[in-house]
């Protein structure tokens, strides 16, 4: 089987339509921060966790290199299932409501994770431990220091928690402006010799409330759309229509699909994920469906601000 960390050929040519269907979600992506991203040491991404599938997808768009993650151990029941996520460099790993059986299996996974930075791969945890779109961050949880903290232990590198905000202006439609930020990274050796008085619980308490606020601090910047401009928004709205009337059709075997499986999704946080691997499977009908969106998108705006 392939380490976590190996590289391959198919997955790396993946990634630049993966890439490429992540940034074509937006009308506006800003990436920000990569300076702050060591070159010394074993990288450990901890990001908000507030869009699904669509929160890693961002990582990857850091820089055009692997990136491993780690998700909940159940999508991994199935043997097909999880044979693809590994080749996705995805591990399990099993919450408490798992099972104690379940739990235990963690520490093959936590091996793997200290081998995969040891071979300076990046892992990516989300440091609050689950999703929900909505703006600001639940409480971080400190496996992803106890984890990183095996690697430091293991390999005697340097490893450094490196805060990742991701920020959407919409969560529940396609398109608008989103923002990664790299924060200021966390050398972990070097935090916990300057806590040598303190127990390790504590020491991971602390560690939790400054990932928090450093993250609180990279989030909610997306600055609000202007509402001005409503006379010549609504003239190009009004010669746009025949172009949006042209795409209707082609752009169909994409946004049809997504309304039906979207209307029928309890949890509308996978709403981007829908999107974009709909928009993955049928790339001969992509350029009709982002002219489609972007335009829809237009035509919702603009009759959000006509009636406020």
């Amino acid at each position: 089987m392939r380490k976590i960390w190996e590289s391959d050929k198919w997955y790396d040519v993946l990634r630049y339509w993966v890439d490429f269907t992540t940034r074509s979600s937006f009308s506006h992506l800003e990436i920000s921060g990569r300076e702050n991203i060591p070159a010394d040491g074993s990288i450990m991404y901890a990001p908000n966790h507030c869009a699904a599938l669509m929160d890693p997808l961002m990582i990857l768009l850091i820089r055009h290199e692997s990136v491993a993650f780690a998700a909940r151990f159940d999508i991994f029941r199935n043997p097909k299932i999880a044979s693809v996520l590994r080749w996705l460099r995805i591990l399990p790993l099993a919450r408490e409501r798992d099972g104690l059986k379940e739990v235990a299996g963690n520490y093959e996974s936590f091996g793997q994770i200290v081998e995969c930075m040891d071979h300076m791969v990046p892992f990516c945890i989300f440091s609050e431990g689950t999703h929900r779109a909505q703006r600001g961050m639940l409480p971080v949880k400190k496996g992803i220091f106890r984890i990183s903290k095996m690697a430091l232990d293991a390999n005697g590198k340097k490893v450094y928690i490196v805060p990742v905000g991701i920020d959407y202006e919409y969560f529940f439609r396609e398109g608008g402006r989103a923002a990664i930020r790299i924060g200021k990274s966390i050398e972990l050796g070097e935090y916990f010799a300057s806590r040598t008085g303190c127990s390790e619980n504590e020491v991971y308490r602390s560690l939790c409330t400054d990932l928090r606020e450093e993250l609180l601090s990279l989030i909610g910047r997306i600055p609000e759309r202007r509402h001005d401009r409503l006379v010549l928004r609504s003239l190009v709205s009004l010669l746009s229509l025949p172009l949006f009337v042209a795409c209707i059709v082609p752009a169909a075997p994409i946004w049809l699909p997504e309304v039906l499986i979207v209307s029928r999704l309890k949890d509308k946080a996978w709403t981007h994920t829908v999107s974009f691997a709909l928009r993955l499977l049928l790339p001969v009908f992509v350029p009709f469906y982002l002219l489609f969106n972007r335009l829809l998108n237009l035509y919702r705006d603009l009759l959000e601000d006509l009636r406020g």
